[in-house]
């Protein structure tokens, strides 16, 4: 892995780019967060370089815009939030709207398996807008000098290709990244004078920026509860009127839903693990649950329009629990008697590294 004064020093730089650089659109910051969520997806643990499409960037970009792309207030179709400071709305949300209109569908899923020309359509047009803009302008601050610290821009090239080091430092430090550009992006679209008439006093913004999954997760519980025996996946009692879907890798840790991640508890149980990892033997019972009904799962879930990718999940399970691990961090227990207890590393066999 890279040397501590390496991991440092990219934090340090992370921290100049967001606060020097001069911001037009909400672009870097999702460029940013699209670089984690990939870093992450990639499984890499040591200090090897990392190449990324720009079509892998793209539907990154449209995971990241997708609801916020949707109209911010239910009265008013018109409330879509301005991503830009400059007078049109930026262009990956309007491609986005152009293909919500199109596929007559706010489902993402949907979307992209309803017209495939026209999603590879979107896809090409939003990777190309990432290569002109923020792919080129992120290390730049406002001097204009480039610092290629993160990878060296090629306008010729199809893929960024990370430096050594630079993909663990963004899987290691993504919660770190993700806040920061939260709250930049936040920023940014508080401060959009478009956007000023449809705010409230009370308004949370960045919960709806970012917080929260905006699809229904109800309709996953037929898909699941056979999986289960009817029963909770944590404390193991049965399910009647109490069911609850949960992110059995917390949503404020990786925040786009995969179906394999989803269990079904009481609201107990759900309501007390809150953002916790669930200790070490459920992640060896949601292994083997995905193993055993993953395919299952999969062919129900792209029938009701949500995103499905078993590996993915898999991936960023182990990078979950690794960084748990290395942090010592704690882990939820139904058990009354021990609900929260530092992670035990001997109870994970399966983790890489």
């Amino acid at each position: 892995m890279p040397i501590a004064e390496f991991q440092l020093n990219f934090l340090r730089r992370i921290q100049w780019l967001l606060e020097s650089s001069s911001y037009t659109s909400t672009y870097k910051f999702a460029l940013l967060m699209a670089i984690v969520n990939l870093s992450i997806e990639s499984g890499i643990d040591d200090d090897s370089e990392y190449s990324i499409s720009y079509e892998q960037l793209a539907e990154q970009f449209i995971q990241l815009y997708w609801t916020q792309a949707l109209p911010y207030s239910d009265q008013s179709s018109d409330s879509v939030l301005r991503q830009s400071s400059t007078t049109g709305q930026a262009s990956v949300i309007n491609s986005i709207l152009d293909l919500q209109h199109k596929t007559k569908t706010t489902s993402l899923t949907m979307a992209c398996t309803q017209n495939i020309k026209l999603w590879q359509s979107t896809i090409k047009d939003i990777a190309s807008t990432i290569k002109k803009y923020p792919a080129r302008y992120l290390q730049s601050a406002e001097d204009k000098v480039s610092r290629e610290f993160l990878y060296v821009y090629d306008s010729k090239s199809k893929v960024i290709t990370l430096k050594p080091g630079i993909a663990y430092c963004f899987t290691r430090f993504s919660k770190i990244i993700n806040k920061l550009c939260q709250q930049y992006w936040t920023e940014f679209v508080r401060k959009n004078s478009r956007n000023q008439i449809h705010f409230s006093d009370d308004i949370d913004l960045q919960q709806f920026l970012f917080n929260q999954s905006r699809q229904s997760l109800k309709v996953l519980i037929p898909i699941l509860i056979d999986t289960q025996q009817g029963r909770c996946f944590y404390c193991h009692k049965p399910l009647r009127n109490n069911i609850e879907v949960d992110h059995f890798i917390p949503w404020s840790k990786y925040p786009i839903d995969t179906t394999h991640n989803f269990v079904l508890t009481d609201h107990s149980c759900n309501n007390s693990k809150r953002d916790y990892l669930a200790q070490e033997l459920f992640y060896e019972k949601w292994l083997e649950r995905n193993q055993r009904h993953g395919h299952t799962i999969e062919q129900e879930a792209k029938n009701i329009g949500f995103t499905t990718n078993q590996l993915r999940s898999e991936t960023i399970s182990q990078w979950a629990y690794q960084i748990a691990v290395e942090h010592e961090d704690l882990v939820w227990s139904p058990e009354p008697s021990i609900k929260l207890r530092t992670i035990n590393p001997g109870l994970l066999p399966r983790l890489r590294g």
